[in-house]
């Protein structure tokens, strides 16, 4: 949809907008005074439309039928062409790294701590007590040097383990969602939708090799 070149002519300044998730830390930094989220497809704002990704494009389209001729001709139009109806967020399609890149080594060492051990309940202050710090320093260096608090940072690493299994495995969601450190299934299901826009079993049916997808219903029924 262009969204470099609205932003390059200052028409986005102010404004919400959106791009392909792989570009927009870039644009955020190129534009700064554009009010980006890149984990929607769609932005509307001041009647400047901007989607993120080729196939976005689908979902704007449809977006336009709906608000200008409706609902009910829209759900025509998505039958008519075998496409969904518009999806809202691309959070689910990223691929971005847990944390930024850093130099604070006593933190990187926690970091690979959790790597293996995210699916137990490790408290803030044993992970400062394991860097030799503070618990409050502990915090503070570690979302400085991560860009999340020790909690969201286990909860990501948790959701992207999650989508791991639903991609390569047909096992019911309550046991992925206590092989990844989640007894309660409904909160698993509810955090993973807030993170990536789907529930886990709309991540499985998008992502997932036909033989998951299929052996995953056949459990299910």
């Amino acid at each position: 949809m262009g969204a470099a070149y609205l932003a390059e002519a200052g028409l986005l300044d102010g404004r919400q907008a959106t791009t392909h998730w792989a570009t927009c830390a870039d644009f955020a930094q190129r534009y700064p005074k554009v009010r980006w989220r890149p984990e929607l497809f769609i932005t509307e704002d001041s009647r400047l439309l901007c989607s993120g990704g080729v196939y976005a494009s689908m979902d704007l389209s449809l977006y336009l039928v709906e608000k200008l001729c409706g609902h009910e001709l829209a759900v025509q139009c998505a039958k008519a062409l075998l496409l969904p109806m518009p999806r809202l967020h691309q959070s689910g399609y990223a691929m971005v790294p847990v944390a930024q890149p850093h130099d604070d080594e006593p933190i990187r060492a926690i970091e690979i701590y959790l790597q293996d051990m995210f699916r137990d309940d490790v408290s803030t202050q044993s992970l400062a007590d394991r860097a030799g710090l503070g618990a409050r320093t502990f915090v503070r260096r570690f979302k400085a040097a991560t860009g999340r608090m020790p909690a969201a940072y286990v909860q990501a690493l948790r959701v992207e383990s999650a989508k791991t299994l639903l991609e390569r495995d047909a096992k019911p969601i309550q046991t992925i969602s206590a092989e990844v450190g989640y007894d309660d299934v409904a909160f698993f299901r509810e955090l993973f939708k807030r993170t990536t826009g789907m529930t886990p079993a709309e991540y499985r049916a998008h992502f997932a090799p036909f033989a998951v997808r299929g052996r995953a219903l056949l459990q299910a029924g």
